[in-house]
């Protein structure tokens, strides 16, 4: 009885096989829904270019576009723009500007950096870390980081995190117009966002001049 049950079973087995396989090229050869044409998204007042490459692929060409699209919204913290958005995460840019000064404070939902060009100096605990063309870091929720530009160029910053309550180009735009408002009104009520801004004796001019021997160009930017 072993015996018959095995050749049965050895006889069945090719037979499955094959109809699985001609289930598959059924399948390639009679595609269940027409592929659209590979088209170019242009940029609007809230988002940048893009190329819809697929039904749930997009693709930005070259970063430093984006960064220049009318997108983009200049604040006291940096020059904001969104990039990308996924199912669970977002892609924005921070173009830090010379001379910009950000205490440290925390966010609620942390995130992945990436260096795209440029120098800054990343804060944290009251510690300083140059970070370069190339570096990465992460924060994690709650965390409070401070980002600083002692260098006389911008740096470029690719921010990956999830999308919490940014879920689209314009709720995105939203919220960058919302800060850019209110890091005006903490400004006017004296919050330094620049390091001419600083009292002389802050420990982030002493580091700012450890790293940059030309610091006092910078330090003479006044916005």
């Amino acid at each position: 009885m072993r015996l018959a049950a095995a050749l049965l079973i050895s006889l069945a087995l090719p037979a499955a096989a094959l109809a699985q396989t001609s289930d598959a090229h059924q399948g390639h050869a009679h595609p269940h829904a027409a592929v659209a044409p590979k088209t170019t998204v242009p940029a609007t007042a809230v988002a940048p270019s893009f190329v819809q490459l697929a039904t749930n692929v997009e693709v930005i060409p070259n970063l430093e576009a984006a960064v220049k699209s009318q997108a983009a919204t200049m604040t006291h913290e940096g020059l904001f723009g969104p990039l990308l958005f996924a199912e669970q995460t977002r892609a924005f840019f921070i173009e830090l500007q010379p001379g910009m000064f950000l205490a440290e404070h925390p966010h609620d939902i942390g995130s992945i950096i990436y260096t795209v060009r440029g120098k800054w100096v990343l804060a944290s605990e009251g510690k300083r870390q140059v970070m370069e063309a190339g570096s990465l870091f992460r924060f994690g929720d709650k965390m409070p980081t401070g980002w600083e530009d002692p260098f006389g160029e911008p740096a470029l910053l690719l921010v990956v995190k999830p999308k919490g309550e940014s879920t689209s180009f314009d709720l995105f735009n939203r919220s960058i117009k919302a800060m850019k408002t209110s890091t005006e009104k903490d400004r006017a009520k004296g919050m330094a966002f620049y390091y001419s801004e600083l009292k002389p004796d802050d420990p982030a001019l002493a580091f700012a001049r450890s790293v940059n021997p030309d610091f006092d160009a910078v330090l003479k930017i006044k916005p």
